[in-house]
């Protein structure tokens, strides 16, 4: 995921490191109308591992585009990867928050503005993930309408990857590359070791600490990293993973002990496999290309942002509309914001010729914005039913969100 990441310029030369990839656009595509129809309860109990796509798509995308300017220059910026990176999420981000915080300003529905204000707090600082882990939330019993920013969280995974990565991939192609032959096979290993942290700590009814921990979601970012290391390493594989991801996709539950166990590991490798696919056999090549998927896919960063504020405001403001008619709204709102957005602010953010200082008034905005909402308390109310704290977050028909 990433939902956030372009790709390196269309006009590079064919088979080039980082030649633009059109077809992992249309593969963003599907992971969000995954995740979307398990959001919006249409379908696809196991949509959420449309997350883990994101998950491999932004390991493999980033290591690409990290190697390849590595190849470039013996001296690969980091202050620019890193800028690059703010100007490609944190504008839209921000826009987001700032339209569920006009929300709260005009409306103000009863109880929700600490929650919404602990979430503002996280979402910008990029802990979301975190918030809810530290927190005692628990992510999977939650009241939907309560929860406007916590999907979130798998942003706050990717970005915490981002700032580490690049530093271990330069130990790794520089000190590394004298002792390790194959960098993809300590990856995996790696990958290996999340998976299982994953299984480790999973605990019924508590889930968070496994399904949001960034130690133990890093698996899957890990797995796209190998498949950019070492191409065609599970290319061959690419129909059956297909058919286990799909399969996956629609009977997955979060609730048993077997989802640590073989569910989330297989997700990550047999999406690794696909794009390891995509990437250096062509295989899904001309079905990804396909111009609707391209125009959704790389509007993809929005839609996830916007499709599960607009779905909560949809269930505060209008309890009585039935689920169809939500459904419907909620997705022509939500392209439409997400298109809106892609064409005034990312797109002209991401292609400019900026520099840091440029980014002032947005970090101005960053700033303000934080001061504004710790000024106001965000300690949650107490549930005098459980004795605690009410926690918030997303929630599906069956009582389940990403």
């Amino acid at each position: 995921m990433s939902l956030a990441l372009e790709h390196p310029p269309a006009t590079v030369e064919r088979r080039t490191p980082h030649k633009r990839i059109d077809a992992i656009d249309g593969l963003r595509a599907v992971a969000v109308a995954a995740v979307m129809a398990f959001h919006y309860g249409v379908g696809l109990d196991g949509g959420f591992l449309g997350v883990d796509l994101f998950f491999v798509i932004s390991g493999f995308v980033i290591t690409r585009l990290l190697l390849a300017e590595r190849a470039r220059t013996p001296r690969p910026s980091l202050a620019g990867f890193w800028f690059r990176r703010v100007k490609r999420l944190l504008p839209a981000v921000l826009l987001v928050v700032g339209a569920v915080q006009a929300w709260m300003l005009l409306q103000d529905p009863p109880g929700l503005r600490p929650t919404v204000n602990a979430q503002t707090l996280a979402a910008l600082t990029y802990t979301s993930n975190w918030y809810a882990i530290l927190g005692h939330i628990d992510y999977w019993d939650v009241a939907q309408e309560q929860a406007p920013l916590n999907h979130l969280w798998s942003l706050a995974v990717e970005e915490q990857f981002y700032l580490l990565w690049p530093l271990l991939l330069i130990g790794l192609t520089t000190w590394g590359a004298r002792r390790i032959r194959r960098p993809h096979r300590p990856l995996l290993a790696t990958a290996a070791v999340c998976y299982l942290l994953a299984h480790l700590l999973y605990l019924p009814g508590a889930e968070e600490r496994a399904y949001l921990g960034t130690d133990t979601r890093a698996g899957a970012l890990l797995l796209g990293a190998a498949v950019a290391f070492r191409p065609g390493l599970l290319s061959r594989f690419a129909w059956p993973a297909a058919a286990v991801l799909g399969w996956l996709w629609c009977t997955a539950d979060i609730n048993t002990a077997a989802f640590y166990v073989w569910q989330l590991p297989l997700a990550g490798i047999a999406a690794a496999a696909v794009i390891d696919a995509i990437a250096h056999a062509d295989r899904f090549r001309n079905t990804l290309s396909a111009r609707p998927l391209l125009w959704l896919g790389l509007r993809s960063y929005g839609l996830y942002l916007w499709h599960w504020p607009v779905w909560v405001y949809l269930g505060v403001s209008h309890p009585e509309w039935n689920q169809g008619t939500k459904v419907l709204v909620a997705l022509c709102a939500s392209v439409l914001l997400s298109a809106a957005g892609y064409r005034l602010i990312e797109r002209p953010v991401r292609v400019s010729t900026w520099r840091p200082r440029a980014l002032l008034p947005a970090l101005t905005v960053w700033c303000v914005t934080l001061a504004l909402v710790t000024a106001v308390p965000v300690t949650r109310p107490v549930d005098a039913r459980h004795n605690g704290p009410i926690v918030t977050g997303p929630n599906t028909p069956d009582g389940k969100g990403n």
